[in-house]
């Protein structure tokens, strides 16, 4: 090649890497506006604007409470103070009976106030999504009278829940909480298996469970499993019924201990109940590290389904439909495992568990 053909050469592949390098940043640019777009819309500025000024109010309402606290207490010193120093001695027994008696008096009233400042049960302030589930009755004039929580059927007993959903650390366990007014008018049930698998712009909860499963590195078999019952999980918990109740596993179905205890919405996708409640009662132990332990726990469950087997079908209409086998496994505590890794990892989370009916070893 003469020296001139070298040059050309040069040129086309310095001009083919130009355009390569503009093609990827293009790309790169699309998906941060689409990312900005999706998280950073008017709706979830306006969200977190309701947030602040609820904060603001209900700080303003505890230091208001504060103050007439302190003013409260600091009248027994200037009533003490303004006794004669006879008198002081000999009704010492009975001014501070007196005292004692109008704290007893005053101390209801206190609590009644500072109750209605605190928020409801399984809700974290205005935009808490769960906070149009209560899960106990309306208050009565007594708190000591509010039917306990065993009166209520199970399909309206929702999770007691300590999520913030200003924090970036919730979001990334389970985003779709965070925007119920999306989730309300999703169907029951995914009208395909592949908007969990695939995503799609018709039905936001799926898509959204789909988005966030992206970020994990696991096989589509638990994708869709464990997208399938986050889906109806969520279902349930933004609309409680009998009906989005019923269609809940057994072993998913939260315990007495999940009414009880305040923790992370999250705990409640997690498949066995001791597991979820061993991880409820050592949550300040691993709140720190959550993104290690999810992300691990990601990559250890496991389906007890053979490798490589489908698990779609089609049916009489040609569409693509769960496999019945699979559906029944993903549906039974059974069909469930753990592999060694993450019960080696974290084993004082399975105290009370037979390791041997949960663990799962890769062939």
């Amino acid at each position: 090649m003469s020296s001139v053909e070298k040059k050309r050469l040069r040129d086309r592949r310095s001009q083919q890497t130009l355009r390569d390098k503009k093609l990827r940043h293009t790309a790169e640019l699309k998906e941060q506006v689409i990312h900005c777009q999706q998280y950073h819309n008017d709706q979830g500025v306006q969200r977190l604007l309701q947030v602040i000024s609820g904060l603001r109010e209900q700080n303003e309402a505890l230091i208001n409470r504060q103050r007439s606290l302190k003013s409260f207490i600091a009248s027994w010193d200037r009533d003490w103070e303004a006794l004669p120093s006879a008198d002081r001695s000999n009704q010492n027994g009975v001014y501070l009976y007196k005292e004692m008696r109008s704290q007893e008096l005053q101390c209801p009233q206190i609590q009644r106030d500072s109750n209605e400042l605190a928020p409801s049960r399984g809700s974290n302030g205005p935009t808490n999504p769960l906070s149009a589930t209560p899960t106990t009755s309306p208050r009565t004039e007594s708190p000591t009278e509010s039917l306990p929580a065993n009166k209520l059927p199970p399909w309206n007993q929702i999770p007691l829940h300590s999520d913030d959903f200003t924090n970036v650390r919730t979001i990334i366990s389970c985003p779709w909480l965070g925007y119920p007014e999306k989730i309300t008018p999703c169907p029951d049930i995914p009208s395909s298996a592949l908007d969990i698998l695939y995503g799609t712009k018709a039905n936001p909860l799926a898509d959204m469970i789909h988005t966030a499963l992206q970020r994990r590195p696991i096989r589509d078999p638990e994708r869709l499993a464990i997208g399938w019952l986050s889906y109806h999980m969520t279902r349930w918990i933004i609309s409680p019924s009998p009906a989005t109740f019923e269609r809940l596993p057994a072993f998913l179905r939260p315990t007495q201990e999940q009414m009880q205890i305040a923790h992370p919405a999250v705990l409640d996708f997690m498949p066995w109940p001791k597991l979820r409640l061993n991880l409820m009662h050592r949550w300040h132990l691993y709140v720190k590290d959550r993104d290690d332990l999810f992300g691990m726990f990601a990559c250890c469950i496991k389906i007890r389904w053979p490798w490589g087997e489908d698990i779609l079908e089609r049916n009489n209409e040609n569409e693509l439909i769960i496999k019945p086998r699979f559906y029944d496994t993903f549906m039974r505590a059974s069909g469930w495992g753990l592999t060694p890794e993450f019960i080696a990892r974290y084993p004082d989370l399975f105290v009370g568990i037979d390791i041997n009916s949960i663990v799962f070893e890769l062939v």
